[in-house]
């Protein structure tokens, strides 16, 4: 049988191997875009003295993720909202911060200044995610890659941009 020794038999074997090859590292499809949202609980801390941005991530046993955020805007009292709005397609989550100061007039009796927010996120399995946090009010972003396993903790601190 002269086919098996012909060129044009072992290109054709070649093409159909990188054609198996480049299907197998196509990356699985990771479904619709979920979009959550969350309000932070603000917080004062008197013990606080680092206040560089940066946020911490722990897991906790039941999958869910609290994330703690310093280094808040200046002037920033306990009738502001900070909110996140999550977008999750598979284990890739975006993250974008909202702050709104308080335009509320309230006693001074009432108003308590702030330096950190802490948020909840549910609904994460125990795997391994890419996170982007994103803040517009304060022109800052970090990234980073976590593990959501109980009592692992990560830290991060945002850089301008």
């Amino acid at each position: 049988m002269q086919i098996f020794h012909s060129v044009e038999f072992y290109v054709i074997i070649f093409l159909v191997a990188a054609l198996i090859v480049g299907l197998m590292a196509m990356p699985a499809s990771h479904g619709p875009v979920e979009t959550d949202f969350a309000t932070g609980r603000l917080t004062f801390d008197p013990d606080l003295t680092d206040i560089t941005p940066r946020i911490e991530l722990e897991a906790l046993p039941d999958g869910t993720v609290r994330i703690i955020r310093y280094g808040l805007p200046d002037r920033l009292d306990n009738a502001a909202t900070v909110a996140l709005a999550i977008n999750r397609k598979g284990f890739d989550l975006t993250i974008e911060e909202r702050i709104t100061p308080t335009d509320k007039a309230l006693l001074s009796s009432e108003c308590h200044p702030v330096n950190k927010a802490e948020f909840i996120l549910t609904g994460l399995a125990h795997e391994r995610y890419h996170l982007k946090y994103n803040s517009d009010t304060t022109s800052s972003f970090t990234a980073l890659t976590f593990n959501n396993r109980p009592g692992l903790r990560s830290t991060r601190l945002f850089r301008q941009g």
